[in-house]
Parts: C-alpha cells; sequence; structure tokens
C-alpha cells in the first residue's frame, strides 16, 4: 500500500504562505480550527508547517504583529513523505507529528492525516464489517500464516493483524471472521486452531462500526 492511496489532496487542505504576516496566519488557524497546517510559498513549494502555538506566542509576546512573513515559525521543513513512499513509512514518519506532508518535486499536494493511518489499522481489525474476532498465540514463527490460513480454509477471513513481530518466544496474530456465527461454531474453529498448534486467547463479537 502507497501513500498515493491514503492522503488528503491539496484543495481539500489549510494553507497558507511563508510570505503573509503573522496576524493574517493567526486568523487562518483560528478559523480553520487546527493546532497545525501546512506552508507554501507563492509558487506552491512546500515550506515546512505552522503551529498555532508558536503563532499565538510571537503574536502576543513577541511583536509578531509588525512582523513581514512567517519564516522565523517554520517547523519540520525536511520532514515529508512522497506518493510512492509505502505506508510503514508513513506511519513511523507521522507519529510525533500532527499529520505528514505529502511532497513532490519538492511543491506541497496534499496530507496525510492520522485518521487515515488509522484507518487502515481499523481495516486490518475488520471494525467496519465486524465479526468474530479472535486473538491467538503461536510458538512457531516461520510458516505460522500458512498454517493458519490452512486451519481455517473455507472461513471467509475479514481481516488479519499480527503482533510480537521478531519475537523468538512466541507470536500473536488477530483474526477476524465473517459474521453470523453460533457459539457452537465458534467453538468448532477454537478446536481447530488448538488442534494445529495455537492457543486462543480471547475471542469477542464485533459490532460494525460506521
Amino acid at each position: 500500500m502507497f501513500v498515493r492511496d491514503l492522503y488528503l489532496e491539496l484543495h481539500n487542505v489549510t494553507t497558507v504562505q511563508n510570505n503573509q504576516k503573522v496576524q493574517e496566519v493567526y486568523d487562518v488557524l483560528k478559523e480553520s480550527g487546527y493546532r497545525c497546517i501546512p506552508v507554501t510559498d507563492e509558487d506552491g513549494q512546500y515550506k515546512g508547517m505552522v503551529y498555532k502555538v508558536h503563532v499565538m506566542e510571537d503574536l502576543y509576546e513577541h511583536d509578531g504583529a509588525n512582523k513581514e512573513n512567517i519564516d522565523h515559525l517554520l517547523k519540520h521543513q525536511d520532514v515529508y513523505i512522497q506518493q510512492r513512499s509505502p505506508f510503514l513509512n508513513a506511519l513511523v514518519a507521522i507519529k510525533a507529528l500532527p499529520f505528514i506532508s505529502v511532497v513532490e518535486d519538492g511543491k506541497l499536494i496534499g496530507i496525510l492525516t492520522h485518521n487515515k493511518v488509522e484507518s487502515v489499522l481499523e481495516d486490518a481489525f475488520a471494525v467496519h464489517t465486524g465479526g468474530i474476532n479472535l486473538t491467538l498465540s503461536s510458538i512457531e514463527a516461520r510458516g505460522m500464516i500458512e498454517k493458519l490460513t490452512k486451519a481455517l480454509r473455507g472461513e471467509n477471513i475479514e481481516g488479519m493483524f499480527t503482533l510480537d513481530n521478531g519475537s523468538v518466544v512466541a507470536r500473536r496474530v488477530v483474526i477476524t471472521l465473517e459474521n453470523g456465527k453460533t457459539d457452537q461454531e465458534i467453538e468448532k474453529i477454537q478446536t481447530k486452531l488448538e488442534n494445529n498448534g495455537f492457543r486462543v486467547l480471547h475471542v469477542d463479537r464485533l459490532a460494525a462500526q460506521q
């Protein structure tokens, strides 16, 4: 999965230009309700991000009203991703940021938000479709997924998520099967999994989330 499948395009993003006055930028931030927005120059070249808290401090504590631009307030000028960046790169890069800018040929083309990143994880857990959620553990890391899918042959797996990657002791995997199963059917699935070397740690019925 690439960032291009997830990012919010520029026409839906609130931005300011680096040559705008501090008061103008504060007004945009205040009206938008965002705590941070991306910044470009007049040609659309990416210049960084600006935080409302820094704009307020500059405006009310450092004579910001008399400053001609916001260059001194820019942050994260070198932190961005591209359309073809893998999702995992974005997941790592966005952790400490309110969003991450998407830049191509130096120009801002959009942003990737935490909500979009979370939607990928929700999809892996099949949150929106709901289902039977099982958390399993296995002491065999190599070939574990192949063994699991063979044990669940004939079942519709709505989502799958692995944990403890790199562990040499045990690994957990969370799977979601389609809804509509009786308690007896779930018990049969548990027995089948346990007979194939998996320990069933938790079973839960997930209601579909809108």
